[in-house]
């Protein structure tokens, strides 16, 4: 049996996986086999006594293909390689008159679709295409379409070929149609995607005497224009004759099991990986293939790790045991009154970690056993640098039944620290003020003033700092885990503001320096994706705000 559970010479992009690894005197080559939908850009109308754009050449492995032909073949891709996706614009409309302009063509890999074809004018037959062009008010044929990827276009101000049908002819060609331009060819439905959705009609035709009229959309739709309308954006529609522009193409790549590429918008519709292409990039293969879609994913000692910088959808196509670190949103310092000593420190966003080591001072967590299913993922903002007040906690960061709490807010110089994942320092005033406290088993509480001068924000590994001499109280440090194969630390707290020359930093993992009258004067705000505070404010600089958290991550990691 090889290696992951996969089997031997796979013929089937549907099968259970799709990386095909074998033994046959050695080991082969690792592939990837990938279905595809490819479309291309459709051609625009033309204008003048015109006929219909074309439709983009549709080239699919799945459902249909265009122009009748036979289903194309899955590709295999090697793996820890780029392809590059190409997706075809549209044809624009010629403003001069004359045949409408061609489509551009769709590539990945080896798999090129060719642009739909220009609508002709007045006696000419439009552009060859991947769909043809329909023909002018007097044509006496369309334009051809190209094997395997789409049709003709209709003669006599016809409609545009599309991936699944001829063009209408237009009148006096056609015993359906009084006084109109032909209607476009009907696209290709295909479930590539997980539903099926039409692609690639041609675009309808105008005729001018003796009433004008303008033909339909194809009953079968598939983004062709009608009524000068442009073809649909990433459909390969063509353009409707006078003015109408063709549709943008598409690029749709998928293959069976967990995520085993990067590029384009991922999904999953079991038991596929879908990367959707709707303007050109990069398909690029990873070195093994994950058992859940979501995230970022890497690959470092035995594991498997997603990690999530921005919102999104962790699903597993399979039982698994996780890991989990999530942090929430750091909190932003506290403000300056204009005549106090300094704002609060931010608090850290609540810390929670089944590797290492897990915020405020706890036990480790226990890893999670997740199911086939989507998990929403959730990474909380940073909170709001405080302006006139309490710097603004974080928000949460949530992963399954796991949610770390955001941050709480600087104190504002006459005011307490918030509570959160982690408090908020205490402003700088001449009264006791306190640090927010913080959650258990997430972070610890901000540090309280001392001498007027303001408390650090707390930290996920230990108290903000209650300040000493004239500098406004230091962050509380962080929390290093080793989840993603090496050691980082996270969830600092934010360092206060301080009237005096003397600058308090952030705790280690990214915790913000608070603004003071001294050499850097403005304070810095919590550093992106670690959950950590900012700085408080200072007067004296003219810094009065405080600076703003730092927003969360969520990673997950499990055993290949």
């Amino acid at each position: 049996m090889s290696r992951y559970g996969l089997r031997s010479r796979l013929t089937g992009a549907t099968q259970a996986n799709s990386i095909n690894y074998w033994f046959g005197g050695g080991f082969a080559e690792l592939t990837l086999l990938v279905d595809y939908l490819v479309v291309a850009g459709g051609g625009s109308g033309g204008l003048t006594s015109p006929g219909g754009g074309g439709a983009g050449g549709l080239r699919s492995t799945v459902t249909a293909t265009g122009g009748g032909g036979a289903l194309e073949t899955a590709l295999n891709l090697s793996l820890n390689t780029n392809y590059t996706v190409t997706v075809g614009a549209g044809g624009t409309f010629p403003v001069s008159g004359g045949n409408g302009n061609s489509g551009n063509n769709s590539v990945f890999s080896t798999i090129t679709s060719t642009g739909g074809g220009g609508g002709g004018a007045g006696g000419g037959s439009g552009l060859t295409g991947g769909s043809g062009g329909g023909g002018g008010e007097s044509s006496t044929a369309g334009a051809s379409g190209t094997a395997n990827q789409g049709f003709a276009g209709g003669r006599g101000n016809g409609g545009g070929g599309g991936a699944g049908a001829v063009g209408f002819a237009g009148y006096g060609f056609s015993v359906n149609l009084a006084n109109s331009g032909g209607i476009g060819g009907a696209g290709v439905a295909t479930s590539i995607s997980g539903s099926s959705v039409t692609y690639a009609s041609g675009g309808s035709a105008y005729y001018a005497a003796p009433s004008p009229t303008r033909s339909a959309n194809p009953a079968s739709g598939g983004g062709g224009g009608s009524s000068v309308n442009n073809g649909v954006a990433n459909s390969g529609g063509g353009g409707a004759a006078d003015y109408g522009s063709g549709g943008s193409g598409i690029v749709i790549a998928r293959y069976s099991g967990g995520q085993a590429a990067t590029g384009g918008t991922i999904t999953f519709a079991s038991p596929h990986t879908i990367h959707t292409f709707t303007s050109s990039g990069t398909f690029a293969t990873l070195t093994q293939q994950a058992k859940a879609v979501g995230g970022t994913i890497t690959f470092s000692g035995g594991f498997v790790i997603h990690t999530f910088t921005s919102s999104g959808t962790f699903t597993p196509v399979q039982n698994l045991t996780a890991d989990y670190l999530v942090v929430a949103g750091g909190a932003g310092g506290g403000a300056d009154t204009g005549g106090g000593q300094g704002g609060g420190g931010g608090g850290a966003g609540g810390l929670r970690s089944t590797v290492t080591a897990t915020g405020g001072g706890g036990s480790l967590e226990t890893a999670l056993s997740l199911t086939a299913q989507a998990y929403t993922v959730t990474v909380g903002a940073g909170g709001t640098a405080g302006n006139g007040g309490n710097g603004g906690s974080g928000s949460n960061s949530v992963f399954s039944t796991v949610t770390a709490t955001g941050g709480g807010g600087g104190g504002y110089t006459t005011n307490n620290g918030i509570t959160g994942g982690a408090g908020g320092g205490g402003g700088g005033d001449a009264a006791a003020k306190t640090g927010g406290s913080g959650t258990s088993n997430q972070g610890f509480a901000g540090g309280n003033n001392g001498g007027s001068r303001p408390g650090g924000g707390g930290g996920a590994g230990a108290v903000g700092n209650v300040p000493v001499g004239n500098a406004g109280g230091i962050g509380g440090n962080g929390v290093a885990t080793s989840i993603t194969g090496s050691s980082v630390t996270y969830a600092g707290g934010g360092g206060a503001g301080t009237s005096s020359t003397a600058r308090a930093a952030g705790g280690t993992g990214g915790g913000g320096f608070g603004s003071n009258d001294g050499p850097g004067g403005l304070g810095t705000a919590g550093d992106t994706n670690t959950g950590s505070g900012g700085g408080g404010g200072s007067y004296v600089s003219g810094n009065t705000n405080g600076l703003a958290g730092g927003s969360g991550i969520v990673i997950v990691r499990y055993a290949i």
